[in-house]
């Protein structure tokens, strides 16, 4: 008999049954034999076996005693829960699903992209799920990925960027009754469709003080025009920037282009020479990236205090050092994913919206 194994009050015939089984199971430890069942874990563990199913399904309404004493009898005869039987118990996937935009390569290729994966998938591993990864892309059918995935219900739930929350993917999600979370604050303005972001607003606000703070008045800020009408993350870090500079009292310069820093330097009798900036922000690393473009050269980088969103590993290696807001991309992803599980377990008290936090780095 396994040395954990306590003998619980048995009728006659299940006492037999139990002799049995504590017998061939000393023979399985010995050799690998067939697997363990859930019936054979449940007169082990003296309960019936609706109780190692919850168990296994994580069934809140256990015991601690109860559920470790099932626990540690699947592991010693190493027990392997079947996913597909315990979906067909269920009438679950098991399975969570992120949807991405194909055709949008920049974000693709966007190594912080793959930084909120890694948070969404920690959590859904957590969980004993699966994680499934699909385009937006149209099948020969007309139907999309996506859409058969919803439709067919593939899936348990779905995380979805912000840039795929259309009024059709949304129709379609409420639709099928399908749970889903966005990544990126909603531009829709559906009541119902929640979300998690970065509060950009504060990050731009913060690092605009942090430049404040270090002595700077002339802050120039790169936001890239008809991008930032675009996109919501780049127009909430100019917000935040124009808030800042207003609560200090101080004129807001708005560039477009990078080559107006160099126009700048070149035409030192126009009078643009006063607008010279003492500091910089750049709303992405591209436009960082543009502004450090040595080759075009650039004298006023010596003169200027840099700063962006994120920091960058190749940040250490130049010449002029860059200030930064801290951003946790992999918690947006954490924190999308524990919404969607909260949501797929209908609990109560689910917010609408995340918005997380920023600080500057060091």
């Amino acid at each position: 008999m396994p040395s954990f194994v306590k003998k619980t009050r048995l009728a006659k015939n299940e006492s037999v049954l139990y002799n049995e089984l504590c017998n061939r199971l000393q023979i399985k430890e010995r050799s690998i034999v067939s697997k363990i069942t859930i019936q054979e874990i449940a007169i082990l563990a003296g309960v019936n076996k609706a109780t190692v199913s919850r168990v296994i399904n994580g069934n809140r309404n256990i015991s601690e005693k109860t559920r470790k004493k099932v626990e540690d009898i699947m592991k010693q005869y190493n027990y392997v829960p079947n996913s597909i039987a315990r979906g067909l118990a269920t009438k679950k996937t098991l399975t969570v699903g992120f949807c991405f935009d194909y055709t949008n390569k920049q974000a693709y290729a966007n190594p912080y992209f793959y930084k909120v994966l890694q948070g969404i998938e920690e959590v859904v591993y957590n969980h004993d799920h699966m994680f499934l990864m699909m385009s937006d892309h149209d099948g020969k059918n007309g139907r999309s990925t996506f859409e058969r995935v919803v439709v067919e219900r593939r899936v348990d739930g779905v995380i979805i960027p912000n840039t795929l929350l259309n009024e059709r993917n949304y129709e379609l999600l409420i639709k099928h009754n399908m749970p889903f979370v966005v990544t990126g604050e909603n531009t829709l303005k559906q009541v119902d469709a929640p979300w998690v972001d970065i509060d950009n607003v504060q990050a731009g606000r913060i690092l605009t003080e942090h430049l404040i703070d270090l002595g700077c008045r002339n802050i120039m800020i790169y936001a890239g025009g008809a991008t930032a009408q675009r996109d919501k993350f780049l127009s909430d870090r100019l917000n935040g920037y124009h808030e800042a500079m207003r609560q200090h009292h101080l004129e807001p310069q708005v560039i477009e282009h990078a080559d107006v820093l160099k126009r700048l330097y070149d035409s030192p009798r126009s009078g643009l020479e006063t607008q010279r900036p003492d500091a910089l922000i750049c709303c992405t690393h591209e436009q960082l990236f543009e502004i450090l473009d040595w080759e075009n050269g650039n004298p006023l980088l010596a003169e200027l205090a840099l700063a962006t969103f994120d920091s960058f590993p190749m940040s250490k290696y130049l010449k002029y050092p860059v200030h930064f807001v801290e951003i946790d991309l992999e918690m947006m992803g954490k924190q999308a994913a524990q919404m969607l599980f909260s949501r797929m377990n209908k609990e109560e008290g689910v917010p609408s919206f995340i918005s997380i936090p920023t600080q500057i780095g060091k």
